[in-house]
């Protein structure tokens, strides 16, 4: 049995990256966006807190793995990025920072963690 799940609806069709895809679900979960060709009744678009909304991408990403695990919310911004091309994961306090935010970030921050 293949643990790859193929999604059905024009999904080969896409040429936008994961995170923009990942943002666009993140944009429409926070009442931001609706997508294109969208249409829901009125009153039934999601509008939930930008933490709830990353919460259920968080279970898309480790639960079902329908979304790439490399995707991260920043601790200070707010903002998702992808871990494979910037940011980092200050590990003893537990919290993602984007490329914007690392400078915050002290140079030795888990200095001595192997």
């Amino acid at each position: 049995m293949d643990n790859e799940i193929k999604l059905l609806k024009n999904n080969d069709n896409r040429t936008d990256s994961d995170i923009e895809k990942v943002r666009e679900f993140y944009r429409f979960l926070t009442g931001e966006e609706m997508p294109e060709k969208i249409s829901i009744g009125r009153g039934h678009a999601p509008k939930m807190s930008e933490k709830k909304a990353f919460s259920i991408i968080w279970y898309l990403q480790e639960h079902l793995s329908i979304f790439p695990d490399t995707i991260e919310r920043c601790s200070v911004c707010g903002e998702l990025f992808d871990t494979n091309s910037e940011g980092i994961y200050w590990e003893t306090k537990g919290k993602h920072y984007c490329g914007g935010c690392c400078d915050i970030v002290p140079y030795n921050y888990d200095r001595g963690r192997h």
